[in-house]
């Protein structure tokens, strides 16, 4: 027993350690129109940019994967469209400044020409946390009964504890709000812990906590030789729920955006 005691020491030093964050950015469009649109992902505090070059077709979703991010940096994201199954309306703009974490929310709502915007911040394999910075290398782990839990610590499965992982969680250890599950953490010094692991929607030491949806803003220009009272009206009316969101929850139909009119 001694022997497994030092193993699982050495383990414990090599299966998870704080890193440099390393995540990306995902974002999914689904729209009932042809768009030709650029996708632009820049930060607050740094000129450099990327862009996303994506067409969308009616009802069918187009993701675009993969994009770096700097989780030190707040992200701004801004969608260039093009309709081209409308004439009254030349283009549309639609911008989103969020802090990127793990778990963050796409918006309740969406606005003209999209029926759904999914916004997802995901981790590298074996990258866990709100930043993605903590590294638990799954291998290794099972060479020892354990795993690596949602939080990125060596542990057992949802609902066992101890160090043969056989013992289950008792319901007056766990104090997990929201439908949160009860899992074990071993530290470096193989103290365990129990602690929560958060569904979709939450965060906190106990999933107290509802986590904020991204809000975004839509401009539109249009040309004022073919704008009609018509085309206002429906952009107006153009709210809907967003197709694509990860949780649904009671809000306001109001989505923040302007109507702004080119030069003739």
């Amino acid at each position: 027993m001694n022997h497994y005691y030092s193993l699982l020491l050495g383990v414990l030093f090599l299966v998870f350690s704080q890193v440099k964050c390393t995540g990306y950015l995902e974002v999914s469009f689904k729209s009932d129109f042809n768009l030709k649109s650029v996708l632009n992902v820049s930060s607050a505090n740094n000129s450099n940019s990327r862009l996303v070059p994506f067409l969308v077709s009616p009802n069918k979703t187009e993701t675009l994967s993969r994009i770096p991010i700097d989780f030190n940096e707040t992200v701004i994201i801004t969608v260039f469209v093009i309709n081209q199954d409308r004439l009254d309306i030349d283009n549309a703009t639609i911008t989103s400044t969020f802090i990127p974490r793990r778990g963050l929310l796409s918006p309740l709502t969406v606005m003209y020409p999209f029926t759904g915007i999914k916004i997802n911040i995901g981790c590298d394999p074996q990258y866990y946390g709100d930043q993605c910075n903590v590294f638990c290398c799954s291998e290794t782990a099972s060479r020892v009964g354990k795993e690596c839990n949602s939080l990125g610590q060596l542990g057992c499965p949802v609902g066992k504890k101890g160090l043969d992982c056989k013992q289950s969680i008792s319901k007056k250890w766990c104090k997990c709000k929201n439908k949160g599950s009860c899992i074990s953490s071993f530290g470096k010094n193989l103290h365990e812990r129990i602690q929560c692991s958060c569904p979709v929607g939450f965060t906190g030491i106990h999933c107290e906590r509802e986590v904020p949806s991204v809000e975004m803003m839509s401009v539109y220009g249009v040309d004022p030789k073919k704008f009609e009272i018509g085309t206002a009206k429906m952009l107006y009316e153009s709210v809907v729920d967003n197709e694509m969101v990860e949780v649904t929850r009671p809000h306001s139909s109001h989505l923040l955006h302007n109507l702004k009119i080119n030069d003739a």
